[in-house]
């Protein structure tokens, strides 16, 4: 595959969206880029659980080295603090080094995942959800809103549903996601109401400082998954969806410098997001 120029994302209000598939196993080179953390994580995990939680990212490690020109094992990946609490234990994801204003966000179910990219240190979450066996009638009173529960209850079959409560869950998560505060906010308050076809969504929620404006949109990623994206409203400029491997830079990490500037573009070298 010939690398490709997605330097645009640094340059607009652009938003990048891959998503994928951990089809096998990562292998031995593979699971070299993952910091000790990561492997650690995924080997506290069930071994299929694990399985899909070091693919996926090392998916995510390939495609942000790829933007920063930057072995995957090279960049230190964080959190920012939470803007209402101060905890960094659940802020948003970030890119310690290189220093860059790429912002990220990832979500995973089973073997799929989602990543979201986009520039200009702006706000952005994504949230990604199997049709599975979701007891909706017990959660959807705890997570919807009044609106939200009246529309859900018009539907009358399970099937209709479920995709009523999947399209709204993946709006929330994504919101509380791209504000930075994740699940510890009442989901509630976040109305996300609208049909599967009304286009992008304007969505009022705040926390901190931070921005309390969203533009949210669902996503098309495959059968039996329900997928959203939330960024600030100010920055809301045309998604890309991407389901394909990136290009990337060699796997081998180097000495991390902190004065190394990121690039904005593609490095030569290709490599398969296989995870064999």
């Amino acid at each position: 595959m010939s690398a490709e120029d997605f330097s645009d994302v640094f340059d607009a209000d652009v938003t990048h969206v891959w998503w994928g598939t951990v089809d096998e196993p990562p292998g031995p080179d593979a699971i070299a880029v993952l910091s000790p953390a990561e492997r650690a994580s995924a080997r506290a995990m069930t071994e299929e659980a694990g399985r899909h939680y070091a693919g996926a990212h090392v998916a995510v490690r390939r495609i942000l080295g790829a933007y920063l020109g930057t072995p995957p094992a090279g960049l230190r990946l964080g959190r920012l603090r939470c803007p209402e609490c101060g905890d960094a234990e659940h802020g948003a994801p970030c890119v310690v080094w290189p220093v860059t204003e790429l912002s990220y966000s990832l979500s995973r179910s089973g073997p799929y995942w989602l990543l979201g990219v986009t520039g200009g240190g702006h706000r952005i979450g994504v949230d990604l959800e199997q049709v599975l066996g979701f007891d909706t009638e017990s959660v959807a009173p705890l997570v919807l809103s009044d609106r939200e529960l009246s529309h859900l209850g018009r539907e009358q079959q399970p099937a209709a549903r479920l995709a009523v409560f999947l399209r709204y869950w993946t709006r929330k998560e994504a919101v509380l996601k791209a504000s930075g505060i994740g699940l510890i906010a009442d989901a509630r308050e976040v109305d996300v109401h609208g049909p599967p076809d009304c286009g992008p969504l304007v969505v009022r929620h705040a926390a901190g400082t931070g921005p309390d404006t969203w533009v949210v949109e669902d996503l098309v990623v495959g059968p039996g998954r329900y997928a959203a994206i939330a960024r600030e409203a100010a920055a809301a400029g045309p998604v890309r969806l991407i389901e394909k491997p990136p290009p990337t830079v060699p796997e081998a990490a180097g000495p991390a410098e902190p004065d190394v500037k990121r690039s904005t573009s593609w490095p030569s070298a290709t490599l398969s997001l296989s995870m064999t």
